[in-house]
């Protein structure tokens, strides 16, 4: 776990009620929302990136909250949060240690992988590794 500090009083606000609310859901102190299943919550909305109208399906179901489902705006997320992933000015190694996309599964991070993968600019290249010693 890192700790981290606060240069002003509204960011220390901020990162305060930020804490708390992941205290709360790991110690399953968070409203549940049945709705979304047994142990289903519902995000404050500043943790949301905002899925217009426009883009939503007409049978607006709650399908991309279920275990394993990919979300339909998974490119607006990873556009979102790695705005700037192809200017080498401010992709640096701090510009990727303060973002973080989580996720349930490998199979959903791996997704979301090759998403961020198909965003690099230049030739790609494959690095083979093997555990043995």
């Amino acid at each position: 776990m890192r700790v981290i500090s606060s240069q002003n009083e509204s960011t220390a606000t901020d990162l305060a009620e930020f804490s708390e609310f992941h205290l709360q859901v790991g110690e399953g102190r968070h409203e549940t929302n049945l709705a979304l299943g047994p142990d289903g919550i519902k995000l404050p909305k500043n943790m949301l990136i905002e899925n217009p109208v426009e883009e939503l399906s007409e049978d607006r179901e709650v399908e991309d909250i279920r275990p394993g489902a990919i979300p339909r705006g998974l490119t607006r997320m990873v556009d979102e949060i790695y705005a700037d992933i192809n200017n080498p000015e401010i992709a640096n190694d701090e510009y990727f240690a303060n973002r973080t996309i989580l996720t349930t599964t490998n199979a959903v991070g791996q997704h979301i992988n090759e998403a961020m993968a198909q965003r690099l600019e230049g030739v790609s290249q494959e690095h083979l590794s093997t555990d043995a010693v």
